[in-house]
């Protein structure tokens, strides 16, 4: 089983990120049909005062996504350098301290949102004719915290090298989800509560397959509750800071969701607000794909970050960019020329008007998709290396720094069409300074290549 994971110091680099990047974009797409299937229902089954309020709710989902991959991913930047160093005792403290932390979390979560969830819903911009359809969703999800938690554990799956086993975490979830959405919002008549319970029953199954794997004798690490301890304040300080900078975007996201939403029903209007849900939704699906190159790349790079091969660390980050920029533009195109029957299938056939919204406001807001992909690749090359301040730089830079203060600007200027191009043009002004970050990068990776070259050679 180790040998495996050490597969990553020693294969080519292509074909190893293709391994760990395909299956991962795979089981992101795949997961991302909880959030497409789920509007698809409550579009053409409810209407678009259900799409509005799942928009106002996805900002809480947001939330539990954040806090879920601040220790999901900074544990698994850990688990990886560990096991690049061949500490595996220290890794099984990781696991079983992430654990823990999982467990207290979505206690806290679920009782807090329950407790506070009109509130929450207010905060977050929902419009007053769709508070039942929201509180009836998320009284439900909030449920599935622990289970969308549990199942972050497979970044640890991907970080002992088996990407296609990871990958089944999503798929099982998602062809679940499919099939009781169709059922209780369909067939039994459900509604937002039936979409709401398609979904915490797909996310426990997929919780349960990834303890299974840590269960099973592949698994270097153990699910054995005897190492769910707290090891000290310096094992949780490390797994905060390297998982900070995709905590940091997730949340920043859900501030710049609930900003958005304000400001669309501001200078928009309800319809605008149901539009947007969908726009954001197949916006998450388009940078899914750039995701799962981040993710392919994360063991990679993190793995000889810690065997010192930094020639190799070099080669994966340059993979990297060609096949995240084969992954953007292609399916950037495919939505801009087919705008139209994709937001077709999230709504009813008499709801013309919210599909002539949708159309003209897909093509405009992910006009520059490609770029802020750029970007995103950049934050999470410095995540995976153990960098954390200099990814949250970049990713806070991109979303608080230039996207919010857009948001709230260009409105006055151009109204509806002042949110619609906020986007577009943070991303822009995000790259250009990824792009100068990660150049001075380049070159101190290249001078320690020449070291580690002079090194070999004074060996031999």
């Amino acid at each position: 089983m180790r040998s495996q994971t050490e597969k990553l110091g020693t294969d080519p680099v292509m074909p190893l990120l293709l391994r760990l990047a395909l299956p991962s974009m795979a089981g992101l797409i795949i997961g991302n049909l909880y959030v497409i299937v789920d509007r698809m229902f409550v579009g053409n089954y409810v209407g678009a005062t259900g799409l509005a309020a799942m928009n106002a709710a996805m900002p809480i989902s947001m939330i539990i996504f954040a806090i879920s991959i601040l220790i999901g991913r900074g544990t698994a930047v850990l688990y990886s350098i560990e096991l690049g160093k061949k500490n595996y005792e220290e890794a099984q403290k990781f696991f079983g301290m992430s654990m823990l932390i999982y467990l207290v979390a979505s206690a806290v979560i679920t009782t807090a949102g329950l407790l506070f969830l009109d509130p929450l819903l207010h905060l977050f911009g929902i419009p007053p004719e769709a508070l039942p359809y929201g509180r009836s969703y998320l009284s439900v999800s909030l449920y599935g915290t622990i289970f969308v938690m549990l199942g972050f554990q497979n970044n640890l799956i991907r970080g002992e090298g088996y990407s296609g086993l990871a990958m089944w975490t999503q798929v099982i979830g998602a062809v679940m989800n499919v099939g009781l959405d169709w059922l209780f919002v369909a067939v039994f008549s459900w509604g937002m509560a039936g979409a709401a319970w398609a979904t915490v029953i797909a996310q426990g199954a997929s919780a349960l397959w990834v303890m299974c794997f840590f269960r099973s004798h592949r698994s270097i690490s153990k699910l054995d509750f005897r190492t769910f301890r707290f090891y000290g304040k310096e094992y949780l300080w490390r797994i905060l800071y390297n998982g900070c900078s995709p905590f940091a975007i997730n949340v920043a996201g859900s501030v710049i969701w609930t900003v958005q939403n304000h400001m669309l029903l501001k200078h928009g209007s309800l319809l605008a607000m149901s539009a947007f849900g969908v726009i954001l939704t197949v916006n998450q699906l388009l940078m899914g794909l750039v995701f799962g190159v981040c993710m392919g790349m994360q063991p990679l790079v993190g793995y000889n970050t810690g065997a010192r091969k930094f020639h190799r660390v070099l080669k994966s980050f340059y993979c990297s960019i060609l096949l995240a920029a084969l992954f953007a533009l292609i399916p950037y195109f495919c939505v801009q020329i087919f705008a139209h029957p994709i937001f077709a299938l999230f709504v009813g056939a008499d709801e013309t008007e919210l599909l002539n919204i949708g159309v003209y406001s897909m093509r405009r807001f992910l006009l520059l998709l490609p770029i802020g992909c750029g970007s995103i690749l950049i934050s999470q090359y410095f995540q995976s290396i153990g960098k954390a301040p200099v990814a949250l730089f970049i990713a806070m830079t991109r979303q608080l720094v230039f996207q919010i203060p857009l948001i709230l600007l260009l409105p006055l200027i151009w109204g509806y069409d002042g949110v619609l191009f906020s986007g577009p043009l943070g991303d822009a002004i995000a790259f250009i300074l990824a792009f100068f970050i990660m150049r001075r990068e380049i070159v101190k990776l290249k001078k320690q290549e020449r070291v580690e070259d002079a090194a070999e050679q004074a060996a031999a």
